[in-house]
Order: structure tokens, then sequence, then C-alpha cells
């Protein structure tokens, strides 16, 4: 019996933990049947992502093109929605925890979790069409992450129990009826994620990165792009609420994540390594990825931005193409495993010279210099076996198959 409960508490206790491992444990099936269920408001029929007409432009477009609009905070509360949801879990003392992450936190918690502000997606501008301003806008405020846990990542909880009751043949349950449309986004936190699917080319070729996901406080075991992080800006809320700060950037967001996921870094998001905004041009662990993103070297295209079926979390695609010697100095100390996972497939060994100089030429080359981790072929075959792959992730199979779809626009040579 768990300690201070009695025998009818213990059996809610274990039914909640037993339900809240299935969100990770049937992660594949739930999503599979949120996209059956909601394949009407998928109006991109190349991904598996919620979209609505405009999401997902035509071509990619440069982060210059993709304006960014803040507001001050909103003083949303989301006490309908919490109310809702209470009954989902085991109460304390006879009363009633406030939201899932109080349940999550006292019952099953995580190895990385912790409050933090987020920023909030309030509603996309259709990207243009016309040729000559091929743009799209993202207007968001401030929120944060348990407020995003709490009112959207909360639908997994109830898609699991839904699916599991109904002997896997729905996933609608009533609080994801109650927020109706997954466009609205005014009875939730909607805070979201910024997905990089990277690419590192040489002459003739290239090579993608995937990570399978082991420690990570949502969708563990499932393959991912990598990096992949939460649009949240560092040091605490920006000054003054009124532009957003800093680190009101995507790219921010990108280098903070290639710090973390490739070389191993702590999370500086997690309130006990940082309590100041990151200067990126001076702290070490992010100068060269800074100087690669922002200077030009790294060509960074945003793709679109959908929702993820089982959750309705916003997801922001974007790809960043490497030159195979800029990748090699910036990622020379490349880690395979962080505290959130591990590198997928040909990860297993590090690059030689001969995999950026095929030929004759790598022994005049320094033998002794060390290379980051190789990736997966970017070939039509191992794109389409991870697009197709019900563990790997929406956001991950749409930058795939919108980064296969444009490589001739986007620059990646493709090994035939």
């Amino acid at each position: 019996m768990t300690h201070g409960l009695t025998p009818h508490d213990t059996r809610l206790v274990d039914r909640f933990r037993q339900l809240h491992g299935y969100v990770g444990q049937l992660v594949s099936s739930l999503i599979t049947q949120a996209i059956a269920e909601q394949h009407a408001y998928m109006a991109d029929p190349r991904i598996p992502l919620l979209t609505r007409p405009g999401w997902v432009p035509l071509r990619p477009l440069s982060p210059h093109d993709v304006h960014l609009y803040y507001s001050a905070p909103q003083a949303d509360t989301f006490d309908d929605a919490r109310d809702r949801l209470k009954a989902n879990w085991p109460p304390v003392d006879g009363l009633a925890l406030p939201t899932y992450s109080a349940a999550v936190d006292r019952y099953n918690r995580p190895p990385s979790f912790f409050q933090a502000p987020s920023f909030r997606l309030l509603g996309v501008d259709p990207a243009s069409t016309a040729a000559d301003d091929c743009s799209t806008g993202l207007r968001f405020t401030m929120g944060s992450y348990f407020d995003w846990y709490d009112t959207s990542e909360a639908l997994g909880f109830e898609a699991a129990r839904e699916y599991v009751r109904t002997g896997g043949a729905k996933i609608t349950g009533p609080y994801r009826e109650y927020l109706s449309s997954p466009f609205s986004l005014v009875n939730r936190c909607a805070t979201p994620g910024v997905n990089t699917l990277t690419i590192r080319t040489s002459r003739h070729s290239s090579m993608f990165y995937l990570q399978r996901r082991t420690g990570v406080a949502t969708a563990r075991g499932t393959v991912h792009v990598v990096p992949a992080g939460e649009f949240q800006p560092s040091g605490g809320p920006p000054d003054g609420h009124t532009r957003g700060g800093a680190d009101f950037d995507l790219r921010s967001t990108m280098i903070r994540e290639y710090a973390e996921e490739f070389l191993g870094f702590p999370d500086s998001m997690n309130p006990t390594n940082r309590g100041t905004p990151i200067n990126f041009q001076d702290e070490r662990r992010y100068a060269a990825v800074e100087r690669a993103l922002r200077g030009g070297g790294a060509k960074c295209h945003y793709l679109g931005v959908g929702l993820y079926p089982l959750t309705w979390k916003p997801e922001i695609l974007m790809v960043c193409v490497f030159p195979d010697s800029l990748f090699d100095d910036v990622f020379a100390d490349m880690t395979k495993e962080t505290y959130e996972g591990h590198l997928e497939g040909l990860g297993g060994r590090r690059l030689e010279d001969y995999d950026r100089f095929p030929k004759m030429i790598h022994y005049l080359l320094d033998r002794k210099k060390q290379r980051p981790y190789q990736g997966l072929p970017f070939d039509e075959q191992t794109v389409e076996e991870y697009a197709n792959d019900p563990t790997t992730l929406p956001a991950a199979r749409a930058c795939l198959r919108l980064a296969w779809h444009h490589r001739d626009l986007l620059g990646i040579p493709v090994q035939t």
C-alpha cells in the first residue's frame, strides 16, 4: 500500500500511474488513432499534422520571412479547463489535485520536469502565395510550461484512457470535445516546440540526424528530429513583457538546443542551471553554433507549422543545412547520448576523413582530428523508412517529407 493512502486511494494511484505510463507506451497507436479521428483537420496531405491552408508555405522560408509578433501577457487562468480535468487523478486527503502537472509531480514524476516561462501561440498568419512576398507570421504572448502541460498535454492522458477503455476504438474524450476545434487557441495554453531537421552535406551526398527519446517528460521511446525544444525565453520572462526579449527568435531556441542535444551541455532552461538570459555570442557552449546559424554558414529554413494530433501542441518545423567542413568543426565534440536520448541508427561511429573525401585525398589530412558522429543517409529509402514509421513523431515525419520534397531548393545533394 502507498504510504498514507487508503486501499481505495492506492488503487486510484496505481491506475493513474498505469494510464500515465500508457501515454508513452502506446504513443504510436494513440497517434495513429488521433490522425484517423481528426483527418478533417489536415489541410496538407503531405504531413501528419493538423493544419490550416497556408500554415505550410509553398516553399521553405528564410527565418527573416517569418515575422514573430508579441503581445503583452493575458490574464488567462484556464480555470474552466483545469476544473474539467480534476476528476482524472487521485485526490490527496480528500481534496482534488488542481492540475495534471501536480498529479504527475506527486505520483509519477519524470526525470526532468519543471516550470518555466514559455511563448504561447495565439495565431498563425497564413503564408503569402505571391511570388514577390512569400512570408508568414506567428503571433505570441507569454505562457508557461505547466499551463501547457495542464491544458494541452492532458489531452494525451485522456486519449490513453479512452483508447484503453474502448479497446482502441477511439481517443476522443469529454475534454477534447469541450475544447472543440484544435485551431481555437483561446481556452488552452498552446506553447510550441521548435523542431529542427539537421542535415550535413558533402559533395555528392548528405546525412541527417534523429534521436531516440528516452529521458524526456513526453513521448518517450519515440524518434524525433534533433535538436528539438520548447520555444522559451532563457532567464525568465522578458523584461517589461512588451517585445518578447532577446530570445523571441526561433534561432535562439535552435542554438540552445544544439548545445544541449549535440554537445551534451546541461539543460539551460532548468532553474537549477540558469537564472539569467543566455549571452549566445560570449558563452563558450553557444558561440560556435551562434556564428554558424547567424553568420550564414549554416542555412536555416522555416518549413511550416502544424498541431501534434495527440495533444494539439503547435510544432514549428525547421531544417538546418550544414556544409560538412562547418558541421565537423562546430560539432567536433558531439556526443552520441544525452539525458534526453541517443542518436538513432548509424550514429554509432564517428566520422572519418573519407566520409568527407571518399577518395585517396583523405590520407593528406590530419587523421587525429576528432569528428562528429555519423548520421543517417539522406536518400529516398531512408527518408521514407522513418517518415512512414509510426514510432517517428509526426513533427519529425513532417520535417523529413518537406525537406525531401524541397531538397533541390534547399541545396541538399542526394547520392544516386
